[in-house]
């Protein structure tokens, strides 16, 4: 499998002479929407808490098939304080669910208050595509065609830890993959949280779908993060520490990993010879062309 970064030839030339890539935060892509989709609507949260409580209840009471011991702590501690309700006689899921529910009125902007303060700084991200005659990524990604097109078979010298990788979804509204209910009830499992970082991290609009992203993902240290909520207010309060200030991190490739270049139509031969020489003092070993127009279309060529 072929992945290809589109690039200018300033950014190309790094890439080259320092056998890295580099990957990013969302916090400086040109999508603003990056990383701002909500797994969940405020409906669907809501009426995930009451099914929540009511199996949660009927556990209490011994008349679930749910198996406890599967059910994360905080639920196993909930069905314990029910129990204890229930034999003190003032059992009444009512209040529990009003608390919870005017705590978090907003879930979508808690939600993404927090990814935005805690975590998305230490997103690492690196966009690429399988197609290399894409117009539009030409003209918006190489610098009007004047650039060029870097093609790789692998693009890290060693596996970053915690590596996801993947196709964009393109959607107006999401659909989510992950589901409230099974997170209230087991916690952020390792399945619950990939399906959470596919939802929000693994998804752009559609007006973006022309670029046909696939797309690797790691995380930085994510230091120490902290929630505080004040239940007479509800004024919530996310502080971080320890965190790298650094919006990027360069991750190593193998010189054997770039298969070619591929000059854009416009690329000046002062810039193609720029390349090439960069090429030759690495020892570099890989295939060269250059896009052409022929009959009106785009093509690729053999590098004259």
């Amino acid at each position: 499998m072929s992945f290809y970064k589109y690039t200018n030839i300033s950014t190309a030339s790094l890439v080259l002479k320092n056998k890295s890539l580099r990957w990013s935060s969302p916090l400086i892509f040109n999508d603003l929407e990056e990383c701002q989709f909500t797994p969940f609507t405020k409906e669907q949260y809501a009426s995930s808490y009451k099914a929540y409580f009511k199996i949660l209840t009927e556990c209490a009471k011994g008349q679930s098939d749910y198996n406890i011991n599967e059910l994360s702590d905080a639920s196993r501690l909930i069905i314990e304080v029910m129990r204890v309700s229930m034999n003190d006689v003032v059992f009444n899921t009512s209040y529990f669910e009003e608390v919870v529910l005017k705590t978090f009125s907003n879930p979508e902007s808690d939600y993404r208050d927090f990814i935005n303060a805690a975590l998305i700084k230490c997103f690492r991200v690196l966009c690429v595509t399988e197609k290399y005659d894409n117009n539009l990524m030409w003209a918006h990604y190489a610098d009007q065609h004047y650039g060029c097109i870097i093609e790789f078979d692998s693009v890290y010298l060693k596996k970053p830890r915690l590596l996801r990788e993947g196709y964009v979804r393109y959607h107006e509204n999401l659909q989510p993959q992950s589901n409230p209910l099974d997170i209230f009830l087991y916690g952020e499992t390792e399945e619950t949280r990939d399906l959470l970082i596919r939802d929000v991290a693994f998804s752009k609009r559609t007006s973006w779908n022309y670029e046909k992203e696939y797309r690797f993902m790691f995380f930085e240290n994510f230091g120490e993060i902290t929630t505080s909520i004040n239940m007479q207010t509800n004024l919530k309060e996310t502080a971080v520490k320890n965190q790298s200030e650094a919006l990027f991190t360069d991750v190593s490739i193998s010189k054997e990993s770039v298969k070619s270049i591929i000059f854009g139509v416009r690329t000046n031969d002062e810039d193609v010879k720029k390349v090439l020489e960069i090429l030759t003092e690495n020892d570099y070993q890989c295939n060269l062309y250059q896009m052409k127009m022929r009959n009106g279309c785009m093509v690729k060529e053999e590098l004259s």
